[in-house]
């Protein structure tokens, strides 16, 4: 069972090295998925200590080819995925039942660093009101030019010295970096005017109010990046499925997958202290002496 996890290979090549049919071990994957522990029994059993600072985002699966939503909580300090679900597609009535779950397992964000969905940041305060909220740096730049490249095609020529201005500002290391780097936003700013990039400083100036929350809050990242990584981890695995053939198969093999990744220690992480250590183990579970394979499957009740 864990070989298929554990290696990027297919039901078929797995089947032919430990001499199964590749519908066997689809067959163990699939009883083991219907039977493991969601993610709240874990959170109960394991009871996991996370930074607070909560990232989210998303990912499209394939089921009979038609995209669904894989919405994905991820704790910063950690890397651990406290809580995930599969829906139909990401927007408001996706997160908000995923972010009322995670809520239920004791979570108590200090943060969020969010991506640039208006779903996802209604959610957030529907669900997390006053929470303190970064938007992803990366997302709001990148935003900013196709904005400039394809609604309002800007040549490069001017494109280049206002985001080179913008890119500056947002990444500004702390608040005395930050107040210099305002003041020369503001010596800049009629120029980029004059040159006819109003629209461009409005929405640029639009995202101030969540740009640098994370000044102010140093375990709070400035970007998605931690999940993203999360997410093309598992996204490996994912593709090797070639799609799902139903919701229930879908969902058994992603708890699964999530599973095996919270269990797994890093090797080549660029986070000090993270080597050698699995997101449980980050978040301060002792994990000795527990296989994720038969951790997995919930306790058969006598009858």
């Amino acid at each position: 069972m864990a070989t298929y996890f554990d290696a990027e290979a297919s039901y078929r090549s797995v089947g032919r090295a430990i001499e199964v049919k590749a519908d066997t071990v689809w067959g163990w994957v699939q009883e083991l998925g219907a039977q493991a522990k969601s993610f709240a029994e874990l959170a109960a059993e394991l009871q996991p200590t996370w930074s607070g600072y909560l990232l989210a985002d998303g990912r499209t699966v394939r089921i009979r080819g038609v995209k669904h939503a894989l919405c994905l909580t991820a704790d910063a300090g950690t890397h651990d995925v406290p809580q995930a679900g599969l829906f139909a597609h990401e927007d408001y009535r996706a997160w908000q039942p995923t972010f009322v779950a995670l809520k239920a397992l004791g979570y108590a964000p200090k943060g969020l660093i969010l991506d640039d969905d208006p779903a996802l940041w209604a959610a957030a305060q529907a669900v997390f009101p006053g929470v303190p909220r970064q938007l992803c740096l990366v997302h709001a730049l990148r935003q900013l030019r196709r904005w400039l490249t394809y609604t309002a095609h800007v040549p490069q020529v001017i494109q280049r010295p206002f985001l080179d201005q913008a890119h500056q500002l947002a990444y500004a290391v702390n608040r005395d970096h930050w107040v210099r780097l305002r003041l020369a936003w503001q010596t800049a700013r009629p120029q980029f005017l004059r040159e006819g990039l109003a629209d461009a400083v409005a929405l640029f100036e639009s995202k101030f109010p969540v740009l640098w929350t994370s000044l102010d809050h140093p375990g709070l990242p400035r970007t998605t990046n931690v999940i993203e990584g999360i997410i093309r981890q598992l996204g490996r695995k994912l593709d090797d499925t070639d799609g799902f053939q139903s919701w229930a198969t879908a969902w058994a093999t992603i708890r699964l997958l999530i599973l095996r990744y919270r269990f797994h220690r890093f090797t080549c992480s660029r986070h000090r202290g993270h080597n050698g250590r699995s997101p449980l183990e980050l978040a301060a579970v002792n994990t000795n002496g527990l296989d994720w394979v038969r951790f997995a499957r919930r306790a058969v009740r006598p009858s």
